[in-house]
């Protein structure tokens, strides 16, 4: 996702781990972790688990390797890792593609030879990192994916439930452009990449709510591969074709607000309601200035502490890369005129409770 809360704590991730991840799902290996090692035994003193806590993870080095730096949602992941892994005696290491689908590849197989301990990877597509993935885990790393699956599972996916999004968002759209509405009930969808893990959801979810209202009419759906200028360029040409839309859904905020402009030359803005996730300043900011009409944030901070949590468990917990297969879907929460301006509402990769004034 491209150029231009509600939180709850981490521990609940781990918890929710500690519940799961006895029951192994298979697809690893049986060497022992680079970052694992042996289980404490319910018998030892608090001084023993605290050893043991620490000596795990001491000098460990976790690794990022995000589609692309450069927009509020890498940099607070990236921030949200970088301290929770150095709080722990970890060393953080980024690898940044720049948004090439290559140098990614050559980021994850690199690493792999390097062996950290933890791999966090947001893939491009459900494709791109399948292989080296499994590469990862056979060498003995644990993986984590954030907020775009793959087709490959890994120990770990946090992110949105993007199914759950793509349906209420959808179940919006009905309610502002429905049959009860005295509108054209013509509706743009902006795609991110068209095979991304993210995409693909969203879209089985808002298929589940628009199969089951025919007024609706998708006039467009088109991938601007979440670039903002494409998705100007998209909904200048839909919105000339189609004078009366009623509604035009992004899939990311930092792309959306192309087409939102785009609306806002053909003097649409209002007539075009505006819709998107994501809650990054750039939301807040859309929302305040009428160029957004609501926007459905996933708790960023959130997902950032909560891989840090569950990191730090597998690291601990002495089981092999690929035996667990869990995911820790974060909180949606809806911003739109009423709750903008509330505290942890957006975040914009700098700073803890930001406030958009």
């Amino acid at each position: 996702m491209r150029k231009n809360r509600a939180r709850k704590p981490a521990a609940l991730a781990a918890a929710a781990l500690l519940a799961v991840t006895g029951c192994s799902t298979g697809g690893g290996t049986s060497a022992a972790s680079s970052g694992g090692g042996d289980q404490v035994p319910p018998t030892a003193s608090a001084g023993e688990l605290r050893d043991h806590a620490l000596k795990s993870l001491q000098g460990k080095t976790a690794a990022f390797v995000p589609i692309g730096m450069g927009t509020p949602l890498m940099a607070e992941w990236s921030r949200q890792l970088q301290r929770g892994f150095e709080a722990a005696g970890m060393h953080y290491v980024l690898r940044d593609p720049n948004w090439d689908t290559a140098k990614q590849a050559e980021a994850v197989q690199s690493l792999i030879n390097e062996k950290p301990a933890v791999l966090v990877v947001h893939n491009f597509d459900v494709q791109l990192l399948a292989k080296l993935i499994q590469q990862a885990q056979q060498a003995g790393i644990y993986v984590v994916q954030i907020n775009m699956v793959s087709n490959y599972k890994s120990d770990a996916f946090v992110g949105a439930d993007t199914i759950d999004l793509g349906r209420r968002i959808a179940t919006d759209i009905v309610t502002q452009c429905g049959a009860s509405t005295p509108t054209s009930h013509e509706v743009q969808i902006v795609q991110g990449d068209a095979t991304s893990g993210f995409t693909l959801d969203v879209m089985a979810g808002a298929k589940q709510v628009f199969d089951q209202h025919p007024e609706i009419k998708i006039v467009s759906t088109q991938a601007a591969n979440w670039d903002r200028t494409k998705a100007h360029d998209i909904t200048a040409t839909v919105i000339r074709q189609h004078p009366d839309l009623c509604a035009s859904w992004g899939f990311w905020d930092q792309m959306q607000y192309g087409a939102a402009t785009a609306i806002k030359e053909a003097g649409k803005l209002g007539q075009v309601k505006v819709f998107t996730s994501d809650h990054s300043n750039i939301t807040c900011e859309g929302v305040r200035d009428g160029m957004f009409f609501e926007s459905y944030g996933y708790s960023v901070p959130t997902q950032g502490a909560d891989i840090v949590a569950i990191a730090k468990y597998l690291v601990q917990s002495g089981q092999a890369p690929g035996t667990a297969r869990i995911a820790d879907y974060t909180p949606l929460v809806k911003i739109d005129k009423a709750n903008w301006n509330q505290p942890d509402t957006c975040y914009d990769g700098k700073n803890d409770g930001l406030t958009v004034r």
